[in-house]
């Protein structure tokens, strides 16, 4: 598995690249010196929660992958992190007693564990042990049923490309690649990140396959905690009234 200090340094590297930001303009702006920035880039020394937050804050880089350094750098969370991906009874109790779309996923791999009927209904092929990305991107019914399939499949692809590393095992990874790269729509996601300022969250909008209106959807997307598992509750509850949301 990558090291947490690697991919942190890639991470950091890329942010200020695509930020066309030098080191030492970066250093200014976050009030570091660029000497650390440049043993931060190289992996050679450890980053504190300190550094990094400064330099998070110049960059502008989005919560999520605040929250994937936060879990990288606490190696005993990190090797929890594709453990215990059998859901007990009670467990699969619960996410069916779900009235909406709901399942346990891993993140930031996306491999669907177990989802509810409503979820499987939602989305047609998706089915406990398919890889969410892949089905986004090379089954085509996943194009009919979710508005702006380009943005939230890019949205994934690029979670996956910053988060994976130091999380999800590189043998999952490598086989995830390959998978995805069937798809003539692969390099250019993998290739190119959407701006922070669009990565925050927004209503997601479906539909059945056979047609229909177009239904306004929150996610919800919850870390188990007790007990710990390996995956995430990701689950989408109607807007009752758009105007107001």
């Amino acid at each position: 598995m990558v090291e947490p200090r690697e991919a942190i340094a890639g991470y950091l590297r890329e942010r200020r690249e695509a930020a066309r930001l030098t080191r030492a303009e970066l250093a200014r702006k976050a009030g570091v010196s660029e000497a650390l920035i440049q043993k931060l880039e190289q992996g050679t020394r450890a980053p504190t929660a300190a550094a990094l937050g400064a330099l998070f804050e110049a960059l502008d880089v989005p919560s999520t992958y605040r929250e994937y350094a936060a879990i990288v750098l606490q190696p005993e969370l990190a090797t929890t992190a594709n453990s215990g991906l059998v859901p007990s009874q009670v467990e699969l109790d619960f996410l069916n007693s779900l009235p909406n779309p709901a399942c346990y996923q891993t993140v930031p791999a996306l491999d669907l564990v177990a989802a509810n009927e409503a979820y499987t209904r939602a989305f047609p092929g998706l089915v406990p042990g398919v890889n969410i990305i892949a089905w986004m991107l090379l089954d085509p019914r996943a194009r009919q049923v979710i508005e702006g399939w380009e943005r939230e499949t890019h949205l994934i692809v690029q979670s996956f490309r910053h988060m994976a590393p130091g999380i999800t095992e590189p043998e999952r990874i490598a086989e995830i690649t390959r998978i995805c790269e069937q798809s003539p729509d692969w390099q250019r996601f993998w290739s190119t990140d959407i701006p922070p300022a669009d990565i925050p969250w927004r209503p997601v909008r479906i539909r059945p396959l056979e047609g229909g209106e177009w239904m306004p959807m929150h996610v919800q997307l919850l870390r188990c905690e007790l007990p710990q598992r390996g995956w995430w509750v990701y689950s989408l509850v109607p807007i009752r009234d758009e105007a107001q949301d």
